[in-house]
């Protein structure tokens, strides 16, 4: 796959250009993204290979986004190379706050099929760290367990587990491709 790259090129507003800066972060948080320009829809790719992934891509916006995840987390090629983009000549965007918020459900749809401890396990490990946060004071304090501590920790723990099943359908459902 070959990306069309629109670094260094302004946004055509600064609400658009947070959002790109938003989604590209999510998106490098959540798996490794050796692009920088993910929402480009300037990309070329083999046909029969983007089909095979046609089932996880939603008939949206997003497509381009996360045809360029699968391609990416399946290890195939995927290169970036600079363009040049002329200024809109007439009409308006049809991007809206929406849009970019369903592109971000996409993408950890994305992670979550792919890499699910990515997402399951800083939640639980978060959980966890807030649970101690909360508890260890009032045990210090000889004033018990709280409710709210034993939550935290079958919270954390439902996390952790939820994330390993999760894990091995991924595992599964890689191993049938």
């Amino acid at each position: 796959m070959i990306v069309g790259s629109r670094k260094g090129t302004k946004s055509a507003s600064i609400f658009r250009g947070i959002g790109k800066s938003l989604i590209r972060m999510i998106a490098k948080i959540l798996m490794t993204v050796p692009i920088h320009d993910i929402n480009s829809g300037m990309k070329i790719y083999r046909t029969d290979l983007a089909q095979k992934y046609l089932s996880l891509t939603p008939n949206s916006m997003s497509f381009s986004d996360i045809i360029t995840l699968c391609f990416i987390n399946n290890r195939h090629l995927v290169l970036e190379e600079p363009i040049q983009i002329n200024p809109r000549m007439k009409g308006e965007s049809t991007i809206s706050m929406e849009t970019a918020f369903q592109t971000v459900m996409e993408i950890i749809n994305i992670v979550v099929l792919f890499n699910p401890m990515k997402i399951f396990l800083p939640i639980s490990i978060l959980t966890l760290l807030i649970t101690l946060a909360w508890g260890v004071p009032l045990i210090v304090e000889e004033r018990g367990v709280s409710v709210g501590t034993l939550l935290g920790f079958i919270s954390a723990i439902l996390f952790f587990f939820l994330g390993l099943i999760a894990e091995q359908l991924s595992l599964i459902r890689r191993n049938q491709n």
